[in-house]
């Protein structure tokens, strides 16, 4: 696949190659032409373009398709409750049509018809939206804490919620071997205390779905509905919606 630009009052094309190997930056990296420094301007807004059809070539890498999609969690509005203990995300709450949390019981229970991939869209009160894709995406059994483990992963969004083998936590339930209790500290229910990719350091969270619905900057440190490489701890984003397929090999 190529993708063409022209930059505005230069004659020289450029030429990116593309594949599933290359990521934004790979392919940006390609860009070679020589742009006058009176041209700069004119170059950035061509350049902005090209970026975004890089990320539409990135997104068109990603099944997006609604066959056989089951989605387990959405925020979009702050009508449910999500600051719930144990036995409420074992069960599930909230309306499909809305709000909602399926149910760890209920994932768990899917999880032993085969191997899932995972998919994660997230919107802000900008209208910007991003998505993760997990090539790989597991959930355990209760008598294990529902431990999750994720890899593959491909998005806009920031890789975020690669977690290997974490447990499930709630306030009323604190499986995270972190010092804190997290869910309590972070007012909701996830799974917490992800371990740094350099140096093993294990902290709380890099995402945080099922955080308080604070609608978009707040002053408190990463409590609400927050993905850290999206807009940050101190951001609540205005939709997510988590769905999870049976991959076909």
């Amino acid at each position: 696949m190529l993708l063409r630009f022209v930059a505005s009052q230069t004659n020289e094309q450029c030429t990116i190659t593309c594949s599933k190997k290359n990521d934004k930056d790979e392919v940006l990296s390609q860009i070679t032409t020589n742009v006058n420094v009176d041209q700069i301007g004119e170059c950035h807004l061509e350049m902005e373009k090209l970026e975004k059809r890089v990320d539409n070539l990135e997104s068109s890498l990603v099944p997006t398709d609604l066959i056989g999609w089951t989605v387990f969690q959405r925020r979009k509005d702050g009508s449910v409750n999500f600051y719930r203990d144990w036995n409420d995300y074992l069960a599930g709450f909230g309306n499909s049509a809305g709000e909602f949390w399926l149910g760890l019981k209920e994932i768990s229970r899917l999880m032993k018809l085969g191997k899932y991939e995972l998919r994660i869209d997230l919107q802000d009160f900008d209208g910007n939206w991003k998505y993760a894709y997990y090539k790989n995406f597991h959930i355990g059994e209760e008598k294990d804490g529902f431990p999750l483990t994720t890899s593959g992963y491909v998005g806009t969004a920031g890789n975020d919620f690669q977690i290997t083998n974490v447990q499930f936590s709630s306030k009323d339930h604190d499986h995270d071997q972190v010092s804190d209790d997290c869910a309590e500290r972070f007012k909701g229910a996830w799974w917490y205390g992800v371990v740094e990719s350099t140096g093993g350091h294990r902290f709380c969270h890099l995402s945080n779905l099922n955080g308080q619905y604070l609608r978009g900057e707040h002053d408190t440190f990463a409590v609400g509905v927050n993905w850290r490489d999206f807009r940050g701890y101190h951001y609540s984003l205005k939709y997510s919606e988590m769905k999870m397929r049976l991959k076909e090999n």
